[in-house]
């Protein structure tokens, strides 16, 4: 089996939202997941499915076409959802807080 960029979670949900994926057989992740069965309901499904697993929200996060759409892009939107924040309340090392600098700045 091919190497996939992904953990056993993000496929497993797939899985469960991909009707046309095999048992065995892992999605591509440059192949259109209309393939496996894709349409927008399934993908509202897979959609919730993550935001629960993951504890994210990816509200406004796919706007990719749902017949152009695979399983490599949606990982990759799902890992920039679980990238931290830029935290504004964390104190800096001078003792103010961050909130008044950009991510950018030295304080």
């Amino acid at each position: 089996m091919a190497h996939v960029p992904w953990n056993a979670k993000f496929e497993d949900v797939l899985r469960q939202g991909l009707t046309g994926l095999g048992k065995d057989k892992a999605p591509a992740a440059d192949v259109p997941m209309e393939a496996y069965g894709l349409d927008s309901m399934a993908l509202i499904g897979i959609v919730g499915a993550l935001e629960s697993a993951f504890r994210v929200s990816l509200a406004g996060q796919v706007v990719i076409p749902v017949h152009t759409l695979t399983a490599g892009q949606l990982w990759g939107i799902l890992s920039t959802a679980l990238q931290p924040a830029w935290d504004e309340s964390r104190p800096s090392a001078a003792g103010r807080r961050t909130r008044d600098l950009g991510p950018w700045a030295v304080a």
